[in-house]
């Protein structure tokens, strides 16, 4: 079980091009390994693992993932041999979309999926995986509307997958393997205009298996610009969780100023946003295996001259503690060439979070709650929980069934003119449980943007829709979040708050105006 759960919480996946072939005596090799000593390897491997550090892979989601009773899909009409091989059946699977992340040099280096032996001590928690929807790491569920770039396996997949696990994981012939058939995609090729990159690098924190670290980087433009396009180059492959790319204007050089003077590094730390009081916009994210992004034909970022770019990386340190000197490169156009401009749709939802049961005393006072974050972050925070309230039409007696290990909170927002929607994302911190974004919800025209039953602060992203999405005037979107307070370390009462330990239920979208 131990060592289940290590391997369980080190696999994440993605696409990628295919590994060379292996030998028919690489093969006979790993055959022989696996007969005569398979449990002692699989121990030994998980022993390496955990001495260097793997079992804290928590980074990927604190939570137990373990769900023994979860079944493979049943595919009615679907073709799953009696006696599934690797070579002939699951190869092409994990080469096509896991082998990206979990190979040298990447983020998941340290449970590579780059060899048949690697793949063959490891069969039983890639079924377990692929089966609990664990990996591919791709949060969002089907019942929101189709997504871009989407990283789940199909259930043909996951069948094939956990039938070849349980027969016994044969090889079978090397000859018989055929990369993945695909309808091929194309690279979006984004016209390098300016490269943004630290001045000197940073080397995160030795002290801290996660940092989450903000750097400010000035853009340098003597005349408002379109963005309409990007690229991120992580320098640190291996130790690149994710980053965010925010917008802030120059009446923040002040407040990034004192920021950066915290702890003589360059940038500051920052968890739940940008970590600084000053107004901000997302224009979008990486994570790995993300593609460059062009925005939609005819539409760009629109950014002006003194503003700066601040960007939010997320650190994985489970193998790599290296200077990093990551890039961003955009595209951009003159403001002359009239292209739409793209609007930034934020939303936010009070935080009325209890204590769970069987938890009491002065913590669990929402009083309480709100005197810390106001000390903690000013007066204006002290407000905040209130002024939430407010904005969304709503008191605390909406909230007076939330229990601390199921809290819920839901804001509508009316459309106020036409638009088209093509990005949207969520953000929460690491108590939450669920977010959703809906569209006329009880209407007979009710649609699910996006729907991520199952929460993890450390995959959070941006979602582009298939097809962009068109609302009218009179229109609502409701956005709606859950958390489970038990998964505190010290339950309390928790409002809306920045730090680690404080919740937001936050949502953001791109459109176009008409």
């Amino acid at each position: 079980m131990w060592r289940r759960r290590c391997m369980r919480l080190s696999l994440t996946c993605a696409s990628a091009p295919a590994t060379s072939s292996r030998s028919m005596a690489d093969d006979l090799y790993v055959r022989i390994i696996l007969d005569i000593g398979g449990f002692v390897m699989r121990l030994l491997i998980a022993l390496l693992i955990l001495l260097a550090g793997v079992s804290i892979a928590y980074a990927h989601g604190a939570e137990d993932h373990e769900d023994d009773s979860a079944e493979a899909p049943v595919i009615a009409g679907a073709d799953i041999p009696e006696h599934p091989t690797y070579h002939e059946h699951v190869r092409a699977i994990i080469e096509a979309n896991c082998v990206a992340c979990h190979s040298d040099g990447q983020i998941a280096a340290y449970a590579p999926l780059t060899s048949t032996e690697d793949v063959m001590l490891a069969a039983e928690d890639i079924k377990s995986h692929v089966i609990n929807a664990y990996m591919p790491p791709w949060p969002p569920s089907q019942e929101g509307l189709p997504l871009q770039n989407d990283r789940r396996l199909s259930d043909t997949d996951i069948a094939l997958i956990a039938a070849w696990v349980d027969v016994g994981a044969a090889l079978g012939d090397p000859e018989s393997f055929a990369p993945a058939a695909t309808d091929g995609f194309d690279v979006p090729e984004v016209r390098a205009n300016l490269t943004l990159q630290l001045d000197e690098p940073y080397t995160p924190a030795a002290d801290l298996l996660d940092d989450y670290r903000c750097f400010a980087l000035p853009l340098n433009i003597s005349e408002p610009m379109f963005i309409t396009g990007y690229e991120f180059i992580p320098d640190v492959a291996e130790m690149a969780h994710h980053a965010i790319f925010y917008v802030v204007d120059a009446e923040s050089d002040r407040a990034i100023q004192r920021a950066e003077a915290t702890d003589g590094e360059p940038g500051w730390q920052c968890y739940g946003g940008i970590g600084i009081r000053a107004r901000h916009d997302s224009f979008g994210g990486w994570v790995p295996g993300a593609l460059p992004l062009s925005f939609p034909s005819g539409a760009g970022f629109r950014i002006e001259s003194g503003q700066s770019i601040v960007i939010q990386m997320h650190y994985n340190l489970s193998i790599e503690r290296q200077p990093d000197q990551s890039q961003l490169v955009l595209e951009m156009e003159s403001v002359d060439s009239q292209l739409d401009e793209i609007t930034i749709l934020s939303m936010s939802a009070p935080v009325e979070i209890p204590c769970p049961a069987g938890v009491e005393g002065a913590q669990c006072e929402r009083a309480a709650a709100v005197k810390r974050v106001g000390d903690l972050y000013g007066e204006d925070a002290r407000y905040t929980p209130d002024y939430l309230l407010y904005e969304c039409g709503q008191s605390l007696a909406d909230y007076a069934e939330n229990r601390g290990e199921a809290a819920t909170g839901h804001c509508d927002m009316p459309i106020r003119s036409a638009l088209t929607i093509f990005d949207a994302a969520g953000h929460m911190h690491e108590l939450g449980s669920s977010f959703r974004l809906e569209l006329n919800p009880g209407a007979d025209d009710a649609l699910v943007l996006l729907d991520i039953p199952r929460w993890d602060f450390h995959w959070q992203g941006n979602y582009q829709f298939v097809e962009p999405l068109r609302v009218q005037r009179g229109d609502v979107l409701r956005m709606t979040c859950t958390w489970d307070n038990s998964l505190s370390d010290e339950p309390r009462y928790v409002v809306w708050g920045e730090g680690t330990t404080d919740e937001m239920c936050f949502g953001s979208l791109m459109a176009l105006r008409d």
